[in-house]
């Protein structure tokens, strides 16, 4: 460098006095699946990814570099819409308003959570990537998030018949005029449920 070389040329020197170093071929660079881990973030942005997370694994960090261009190509489409909701792990159904009669350009869109849950900051970045992907001239007119479980249900029934005899001493009249509306229920023990009542005179 010359004596006289501004600050910004020796600081643009040291930054490219690297560049011999860099071993990697240029296409490679350019190749989500061949670029080297750190420069993934510059290449994401080079791609126009729309969403990015620093936590993601390599793999997840490429594959999302590797459909951006798929998912611009398609943008504005159901197939743009249901990609993106896939790669957070969800499912989802579409109706367009004239499947449901709605108002037009609208379209109802039910998520399906997959048993991986959902929080309030991934509603907000849902409804971003979803506005990203859809047409613009289409409004979300209604969102459902579902779940649902899956498990063994156990159930049972018997049936029972017989007589409740109540036996008085002898010369033992029983107020007449006290009744029971109850059930009985038969097990380790005998119980009656219900209510007593007292009869009109």
């Amino acid at each position: 460098m010359a004596n006289g070389s501004s600050l910004l040329e020796q600081r643009a020197a040291a930054a490219c006095a690297s560049i011999s170093d860099l071993s990697v071929p240029l296409r490679d660079l350019w190749n989500p699946w061949k670029c080297p881990v750190k420069f993934l973030p510059y290449l994401a942005w080079a791609f126009s990814v729309d969403r990015w997370e620093e936590t993601w694994s390599e793999t997840e960090k490429r594959q999302a570099v590797s459909d951006a261009f798929w998912i611009h190509q398609r943008k504005g489409t159901v197939a743009a819409v249901r990609r993106v909701i896939e790669t957070l792990g969800y499912s989802m159904t579409l109706q367009e308003w004239w499947e449901v009669a709605d108002p037009a350009g609208t379209f109802r869109l039910e998520i399906d959570l997959n048993d991986i849950g959902i929080t309030e900051s991934m509603i907000k970045e849902l409804e971003r990537i979803i506005g990203d992907a859809k047409p613009v001239s289409r409004h979300i007119s209604q969102l459902t998030l579902s779940a649902s479980a899956h498990g063994t249900a156990h159930i049972g029934a018997a049936i029972t018949d017989g007589e409740v005899i109540t036996v008085y001493p002898p010369g033992y009249e029983p107020d007449d005029s006290i009744y029971f509306d109850s059930t009985a229920y038969y097990g380790e023990t005998y119980y009656h449920t219900g209510n007593k009542y007292g009869k009109s005179e």
